[in-house]
């Protein structure tokens, strides 16, 4: 930590997964940081969140490699699988057979929301959260930018964080009205007893992906095997509604898959409760923020999940930010612009590939799909091209600024 300037003061604004990461990589270097959360208690809708092996190498580098480790499910590996035949398609390996250690340098974990939650949140003072705080006005001055908030309270800072989500009210006090758009995509979640299924049930990477036209599931264990988590995503032409806890009904989820292998089908019958949500999303955009204010996460970069990065991404974001305001405390705009010069660049190209994925898995055209597949894993990469974001370096890069072609190898028209 650069000890010889004073730091400056930090306004986080959101108190998800992306603002207390932010808040605590800062808290780390010794930056006076102040959480703001509209809600009135932390948490995250949802059960389950996978984080890649270099999101977790940020973790790590923040301080909380101890505490993902003792919360999180290790996974070695991914099976992808027909969803009408249970054929495997494809195998993604984070542990090579006969090894005990990554091939990216840091596990592969899936995280009970709430537990990862519990992680981020226990590393900040709680007197530094403020909760039930709405955002309504954001003045930048010379001195500083001043926050006002729906319930009266004024607070000043030298920086604003804006982690507050797709529907960012920073975004939208920077930039204008900015709706994110329907992207043809919906989902649904659920979590089922765990311990109702046979040992070994969801094979020897306890991750399964099951893969159909037009849509797809995935399932996995969390808290050892207490739960399985599913997720799906299908195609949609259309959503009236967005969010991330509307009630389903689980007869019509399952209405949704319909000719599942009968392996599926039992996982599918076992759902009592589920919620549902459309996707929505922007096109990537340069507009992050400026002078001392800095959008990070969903706010700045929504994601598909089919490359599964939106908290990765953002956990990536909270290190990178961190180092950037550290060495840069006597000008943090300075440290800002710095910032979104390295991290731009990464998370469009991380955007474009989680659209080309949805294409590829949903594709019509499965044999050329397959042929992707086959051709990543003869070259070392993942059958979804994703072994250019799992081998970064936050530690090493978060200096550096890397160009990405406009159109990655995951790219493929099928």
């Amino acid at each position: 930590m650069n000890q010889t300037t004073k730091s400056p003061t930090v306004a986080v604004i959101g108190g998800g997964l992306a603002g207390l990461a932010s808040a605590v990589g800062l808290l780390k270097y010794g930056f006076d940081v102040q959480v703001f959360e509209q809600a009135r208690q932390l948490g995250e809708v949802g059960a389950g969140i996978n984080i890649s092996p270099q999101a977790a190498k940020a973790l790590i580098g923040i301080g909380l490699g101890e505490q993902i480790a003792e919360v999180g499910n290790v996974v070695t590996g991914h099976l992808q699988r027909s969803m009408y035949t249970g054929d495997q398609l494809a195998e993604t390996l984070f542990v090579e057979p006969g090894h005990s250690t990554s091939r990216y340098g840091a596990p592969y974990y899936t995280f009970h929301r709430a537990d990862l939650i519990g992680v981020l949140a226990g590393a900040v003072d709680p007197e530094r959260v403020h909760l039930g705080e709405r955002l309504v006005g954001l003045d930048e001055g010379p001195e500083g930018v001043t926050l006002t908030f729906a319930s009266g309270t004024v607070h000043t800072a030298d920086v604003v964080i804006g982690a507050d989500g797709i529907h960012s009210r920073v975004r939208e006090v920077l930039y204008g009205e900015d709706e994110p758009e329907f992207t043809g995509q919906m989902v649904w979640r659920a979590l089922i007893d765990g311990d109702a299924f046979p040992e070994g049930f969801l094979g020897k990477h306890g991750f399964y992906g099951w893969i159909g036209k037009g849509s797809h599931l995935m399932t996995y264990y969390l808290r050892g095997t207490n739960f399985i988590n599913i997720t799906t995503q299908a195609d949609a032409d259309g959503w009236l509604e967005e969010g991330w806890s509307i009630g389903g009904d689980p007869d019509e989820m399952r209405k949704s898959f319909p000719n599942a292998t009968p392996e599926l089908q039992s996982i599918l019958d076992s759902i009592t409760q589920c919620s549902k949500w459309g996707l929505f999303g922007r096109k990537p955009t340069e507009n992050w923020g400026r002078g001392r204010v800095q959008l990070i996460g969903d706010a700045a970069h929504p994601m598909l999940p089919n490359a599964g990065q939106g908290a990765a991404q953002s956990f990536e974001d909270a290190y990178v930010l961190a180092r950037w305001l550290d060495t840069h405390r006597a000008d943090p705009e300075d440290g800002l612009e710095g910032f979104r010069h390295v991290r731009i660049p990464r998370a469009h190209a991380v955007q474009r590939q989680s659209l080309a994925n949805s294409k590829l898995v949903h594709a019509g055209d499965w044999e050329k799909r397959q042929e992707v597949f086959q051709e990543r894993e003869k070259t070392g990469d993942t059958p979804l091209g994703l072994g250019w974001i799992y081998g970064y370096e936050p530690e090493q890069e978060w200096s550096i600024r890397r160009e990405y072609p406009l159109s990655s190898p995951a790219a493929v028209e099928v």
